[in-house]
């Protein structure tokens, strides 16, 4: 393989400072400027708060700057739209900007990738409809096609099986399947089997399918036709992966079927972070058929130093680190000066009883009052977070695993909302859940594609939104697709308006009048006609999750959607509760890590980590090191405050405890015994 493709174009010095320029950048360092000037086939690993996407979104612009190809054009795949929405945000008035997010280039997560190039060609030119591709609709339409005694006989055999009808998933070309992975438990003949196999069927000459269910059809088509993937090579001669940590094993194969690293035609750049390699899905496999970073030195690059934190939350990190961080570890050069926001904080530990939380949030809180002013407070977030968040009522204090899960610290916390991409189950959920990202992250993007995801779920159960099917931007393709009716247009862009923008309150008089046109927007965006009836569960009024509710608090401590207030004199300060992966990419002002339980109590097992007694792996077994990953990735997300609530048996007896606190306070921990 050479070592720099003739394909790409070389990128200068005067490249470099024209970029630098153009984004308000500082001029970089050696490693960065070694990324942004390669032109072979790389590995970056970027640590927490390095900037990555932006320097992602800077080597891009000088290519498309210099891209001399106008039908081969850069591959840039994620798993989220991060580096697309950097772009418009930063570039969208340039014209290299424009450049990228059209033709010849290709910018969007790796999901839309296997859709636009792979799967649906297959679907295509094997007969099957334009499909709907959503794993709550896909199950609701198989349930429709049994009658309601048929649904049950199938779910009541799953539950006693420990799975359920909405783990159905084609595991093979020929409509075959299973429950995610794992063997449906009755033979061909049973009724159960007969009447899923009749639901999956039905719907899948339908056009409904799951997410993961498209690498199916995807890869029928690379078996069917080979050349594909050399097509696709010959179209994008770069391929950039971004946030390469949290690819899986479904996906990457996917990846490397397509793109393998070792051919000569190509050039595959990834980056990522392997020490934030957490997943949203419990059961996801990473993927180890190509591991990340390269092991090779000569094909991999470090981005040890963050600008997010300075060198105290550096050291305290980078021991959880499963992966050494460059040469000499994790190495902070941050944070931004904020006036009224000390650059030495008192990093602290909370050690409360062991059969009671309460006052764990107010003792944070009054904690973060004492460091910041009230400006500084308005500069970033402050949050807690856990690695277990869902509800966990059936285990009380006093009990062995208490405290289980976040909902123990705050009662009044919801999963539902914090997730890091919540799936409602109504529209009112969804405009709820929209209100909240634009509040928290002060964006409205997000909100709006948020907003827009709805709308299209509510498409897929009242009629055939084959227009939209194809459409990888969800905000985007309604606009596109509502471009011939002025008034169905003007109606959506007005509801954005409303709940957006002017923030209309969320109520139930309120909804009744939406209602109407919401089910216009609807009408026009669907070919053909609608079902109205379909929509009504889906459109109904919901009240009965007040934590999502962004209207009056329900008490002084309820100050929004998962969101706890510590009032101190006339002072506040509001705690955003979530979990460790909800706030995934997240920078925050201060951040404390609560201790959740998952077989053990994850301070208890992170304790030699703390104080110092272990670095890295250091002999963690398999469900160590995911505790690893989430402490290491909760930990790298303040710029200022990191602290840890723990309860107090973790330590052990009296004098166990006294010796821990002891090295603790050596190695820069205060300790807050409650």
């Amino acid at each position: 393989m050479p070592d720099v493709s003739p394909l790409v174009p070389e990128i200068t010095d005067e490249d470099i400072e024209w970029v630098c320029h153009l984004m308000g950048l500082d001029t970089p360092d050696e490693p960065r400027r070694a990324f942004l000037t390669a032109r072979n086939t790389l590995d970056v690993s970027a640590c927490p708060g390095s900037g990555k996407t932006t320097l992602v979104v800077a080597k891009l612009a000088i290519l498309a700057r210099k891209w001399p190809h106008r039908t081969k054009g850069i591959c840039v795949l994620s798993h989220t739209n991060v580096a697309r929405e950097e772009i418009q945000r930063r570039l969208g008035s340039t014209v290299v900007g424009q450049r990228l997010l059209g033709y010849p280039h290709f910018i969007d997560t790796i999901h839309g990738f296997v859709n636009r190039f792979l799967a649906l060609p297959w679907l295509s030119s094997n007969g099957y409809p334009s499909p709907t591709i959503d794993n709550d609709v896909t199950t609701a339409y198989r349930r429709g096609v049994l009658t309601t005694a048929d649904y049950w006989t199938v779910q009541n055999f799953l539950s006693q099986k420990y799975s359920g009808f909405d783990r159905l998933r084609i595991c093979a070309r020929d409509l075959s399947f299973d429950l995610g992975g794992k063997a449906f438990p009755a033979n061909p003949d049973a009724k159960s089997f007969k009447l899923a196999k009749q639901a999956i069927e039905t719907a899948a000459q339908a056009g409904y399918f799951c997410y993961d269910e498209m690498f199916i059809w995807a890869r029928s088509l690379l078996e069917d036709t080979p050349d594909v993937a050399s097509w696709l090579r010959r179209r994008f001669p770069l391929v950039l992966l971004d946030e390469m940590q949290d690819t899986f094993e479904l996906q990457g194969a996917m990846l490397h079927a397509v793109f393998p690293r070792e051919s000569a035609d190509i050039v595959v750049q990834r980056v990522g972070d392997p020490n934030q390699a957490i997943f949203d899905n419990a059961e996801a496999d990473p993927d180890k058929s190509d591991p990340f970073p390269d092991p090779n030195p000569a094909r991999k690059l470090s981005i040890p130093n963050s600008y997010r934190f300075g060198s105290k939350v550096a050291v305290l990190a980078s021991p959880f680190a499963t992966t050494p961080v460059g040469a000499i570890g994790l190495c902070g050069i941050g944070p931004k000066a904020i006036p009224g926001a000390p650059i030495a904080c008192g990093h602290a530990i909370f050690v409360f009883p062991d059969n009671s939380t309460a006052g764990v949030l107010d003792a944070y809180g009054k904690h973060v009052l004492t460091m910041f002013t009230d400006g500084a407070l308005t500069e970033g977030a402050v949050t807690a977070v856990g690695a277990v968040h869902q509800d966990a009522s059936d285990v009380a204090p006093g009990h062995a695993h208490f405290p289980k899960s976040v909902p123990h610290y705050w009662s009044g916390y919801t999963a539902e909302i914090c997730r890091k991409e919540p799936h409602p189950r109504s529209l009112v959920q969804y405009v709820r859940a929209a209100q909240a990202v634009v509040r928290d992250n002060r964006d409205l993007a997000p909100g709006v594609e948020k907003i827009a995801s709805g709308l299209i779920r509510l498409v897929g159960h009242v009629g055939d939104a084959g227009q939209l099917k194809r459409r990888a931007r969800t905000h985007r393709a309604i606009i596109d697709a509502l471009a011939t009716d002025a008034a169905a247009l003007a109606a959506y862009r007005q509801l954005v308006k409303a709940l957006l923008i002017d923030w209309m309150p969320l109520t139930q008089p309120n909804w009744g009048v939406v209602r109407d046109d919401i089910l216009a927007i609807s009408r026009a965006l669907c070919d053909g006609a609608i079902i109205e009836a379909n929509a009504d569960g889906f459109l109904a009024w919901s009240a009965d999750d007040p934590s999502l509710h962004l209207g009056a608090p329900a008490s002084p401590s309820d100050a929004g959607p998962n969101v706890y207030r510590v009032a101190d004199a006339t002072r506040h300060v509001d705690i955003r509760l979530g979990s460790i992966h909800s706030v995934k990419g997240q920078t925050h002002l201060a951040t404390m890590i609560l201790s959740t339980y998952w077989h053990d109590h994850s301070s208890q097992r992170m304790l030699p980590w703390l104080l110092g007694a272990k670095v890295n792996v250091d002999g963690a077994g398999i469900r160590d090191q995911k505790r690893l990953l989430q402490t290491y990735v909760a930990m790298t997300r303040p710029s200022h405050l990191v602290c840890f609530a723990i309860p107090r048996s973790v330590f052990g007896d009296d004098q166990a405890r006294a010796d821990s606190v002891a090295k603790l306070q050596g190695r820069g921990w205060q300790v807050v015994e409650m």
